[in-house]
């Protein structure tokens, strides 16, 4: 009996590198999208065990549904993580709303023309359920399949620096998921559309190459390290939960429609604080509590039906700050 194949965009990324091995190392056979031909030995790189398994299609555009119309023959699942991310540009139409909603569409679309396929899984992000402005605010409370609309406006003029892309980047989740509901609504797909809202997610990066370049949400916890006060907020995931909870929903009976924030508790950055600067006191943390405000996220629809035991904050911290360490300690080698 074949394996399964799971198609899966964004394996460039943190958190697709990660789903990627997750996957493979659950039996299944993976098809992944890359934009430049030069990205297929890198990404073959990272998983030599498995390369029979591993199909890499080149894809430049995700935005048109004609782009799949090879990609998708035989393909049993689908992961769509591929998104851009804060800091690709400077336009919200352009740079993050428009890519965001017509890449998910496209492959929404794309995947109705091949009966086959059982399961969609989108990867949106708790900044969908959550007010435009979350992701710079100090208290904020997500939840699970509200069902309600979370208006955001474009036409607005937006700050500079990281906040303005960290806001654009939000105003995207929101669209491309508002896009998804439609769809789900709209078009009455045969296969079961799921999404993912993961929190901040944080953990040991396949992709990052030197001290220099922790990106992401990795890189907001670097940088609150050597803050007086986060940078990020107290809701946090590892990287592997995320994954893991990947290959739990290819497993699992799951209604189509359903939504899931992927997030273990909420985090006390008090504790957090403590924790990094009694464990590794040469880091020179500089974070001084109390910390006022703080999100609440309920992982209800998460925890029933997946039974994750979500990854301690402390193994997140140790396995972000090793990593970096790791990669000072190799620098300061050479």
């Amino acid at each position: 009996m074949s394996k399964s194949l799971v198609f899966i965009t964004g394996a460039t990324g943190f958190i697709g590198s990660h789903v990627v091995a997750s996957t493979l190392q659950a039996g299944y056979r993976v098809r992944l999208s890359v934009r430049k031909a030069e990205q297929e030995p890198v990404v073959r790189s990272r998983y030599p065990e498995y390369n029979n398994d591993i199909e890499v299609v080149v894809l430049p555009d995700l935005s048109k549904s004609e782009a799949f119309s090879e990609a998708l023959h035989g393909v049993d699942y689908i992961f769509h993580l591929a998104s851009p991310m804060p800091g690709c540009g400077e336009d919200i139409h352009r740079d993050y709303v428009d890519p965001a909603v017509n890449a998910t569409l496209s492959i929404l679309h794309a995947a109705q023309a091949f009966k086959q396929i059982k399961k969609v899984i989108i990867v949106s992000s708790v900044l969908a359920l959550t007010p435009a402005n979350a992701i710079i605010a100090q208290d904020v409370s997500a939840k699970e399949n509200t069902g309600l609309p979370n208006p955001v406006g474009l036409d607005v003029t937006f700050p500079e620096g990281f906040a303005g892309h960290a806001l654009k980047y939000s105003a995207s989740k929101i669209k491309a998921h508002e896009a998804t509901r439609d769809f789900l609504v709209n078009d009455n797909p045969h296969y079961n559309l799921i999404t993912f809202h993961p929190v901040f997610v944080l953990g040991d990066s396949m992709i990052q190459q030197s001290a220099e370049d922790p990106s992401g949400v990795n890189g907001l916890f670097w940088m609150s390290m050597f803050s007086e006060k986060p940078q990020m907020a107290n809701a946090w995931v590892h990287v592997l939960d995320v994954a893991d909870a990947h290959v739990k929903a290819l497993e699992t009976d799951i209604e189509t429609g359903k939504e899931f924030i992927l997030s273990r508790p909420v985090v006390s950055w008090d504790e957090a604080a403590s924790y990094v600067n009694e464990k590794y006191p040469a880091l020179g943390c500089k974070l001084q509590g109390p910390f006022q405000g703080g999100w609440t996220v309920d992982t209800t629809a998460a925890d029933q039906t997946f039974g994750l035991k979500w990854r301690s904050e402390s193994t997140i911290i140790d396995d972000v700050v090793k990593q970096q360490l790791g990669f000072r300690a190799q620098a300061s080698s050479l």
